[in-house]
């Protein structure tokens, strides 16, 4: 719909409402941008994507969004795309009030959560597993708000699974050599989770992997690309600062390997999105909201590890346990 407005030649609201959204919206509209530089260079005068970061569980933001918003309408008319919505009720607020201060309102909006529509508005429910490899999702399938009935469960692909993807690979805080309460605390694991990376040939150049990557073609069997570092994210799991990651045993045994390893602070976040520099990013799970990439290490199964990390990969799974046994298996 970005693209549709953009090319009738509207100008296109991508709204953040919450920390957890910055990544997809930020992604969202380095693609809608794309998209206007394509056109432009083919001599035709798109409309402009526009990026608005707010915080919707402060009401004083709720208030700046409604206002920059009824303010950026032209014509009565406005077009805005929010990614990743919170489920606070701040935001049915903001497009309450939209509604009467705006004649001619077009707003899509997503979420993975369900029941946090305005009241009135019309709802799709997306359920179609179609970018992780069933593997992946029957891991995500055992997250705790899909049987709380905060996510609506899957439903059936519809379409044939040519494979069902990379056994998922399971690594175990315990033995000799393993150090701290947690995985994320210690350096033999970050050892372990190294040596795995490297046995999939991540960034060898002139090498190649079938491992972790699958290459389709009409004419025939073609190469499947070398791994590259950006194809790889380590997700720690939720509410943990970057501080803390920075200092943490994995961090220390995955640059012990030399493995390339950066922590994602505020001000990475666009280079994160896009994934601009070759290096295995390294966050908490819940950053990462809508991002995707074909290696995923989550360390800990956690929380809502599997519906904000497993969920983000496309083809092989790494889980880091802190007990013997996988929870939910």
């Amino acid at each position: 719909m970005g693209i549709k407005w953009l090319l009738d030649g509207h100008h296109v609201y991508v709204v953040s409402t919450c920390k957890e959204s910055r990544a997809a919206c930020i992604m969202l509209c380095h693609l809608l941008l794309q998209t206007v530089k394509n056109q432009q260079s083919a001599g035709v005068s798109p409309g402009q994507p526009h990026l608005l970061l707010y915080n919707l569980a402060k009401i004083k933001d709720m208030e700046k969004a409604v206002n920059d918003l009824s303010q950026a309408a032209r014509g009565g008319s406005l077009y805005v795309i929010a990614d990743e919505v919170s489920g606070s009720r701040y935001f049915r607020t903001v497009c309450d009030k939209l509604l009467t201060q705006v004649p001619h309102l077009h707003l899509w909006a997503a979420s993975c959560y369900h029941g946090y529509a305005p009241s009135g508005w019309q709802v799709e429910y997306l359920t179609r597993p179609l970018r992780s490899p069933p593997v992946v999702v029957r891991e995500v399938e055992q997250d705790w708000s899909m049987f709380k009935g905060h996510v609506l469960p899957y439903r059936q692909r519809g379409v044939p699974d040519h494979t069902d993807g990379p056994p998922v690979r399971r690594l175990y805080h315990r033995g000799h050599g393993h150090s701290g309460d947690r995985p994320g605390d210690c350096v033999t694991c970050g050892r372990d989770v190294a040596s795995f990376l490297c046995s999939l040939r991540v960034g060898v150049t002139g090498n190649v992997t079938t491992t972790a990557t699958t290459v389709t073609s009409t004419k025939g069997a073609t190469t499947p690309p070398c791994l590259q570092w950006r194809d790889v994210l380590v997700l720690y799991r939720d509410k943990i600062s970057a501080d803390a990651i920075y200092h943490s045993g994995m961090m220390k045994g995955l640059k012990e390997a030399s493995i390339p390893v950066r922590v994602m602070k505020d001000n990475d976040i666009e280079d994160v999105a896009t994934a601009r520099s070759d290096v295995v990013w390294v966050m908490d799970g819940q950053r990462v909201c809508s991002l995707e990439r074909k290696v995923v290490v989550c360390v800990e199964d956690y929380g809502t590890a599997r519906l904000y990390s497993m969920s983000r990969c496309t083809s092989q799974l790494v889980i880091v346990y802190d007990s013997n046994e996988p929870k939910g298996n």
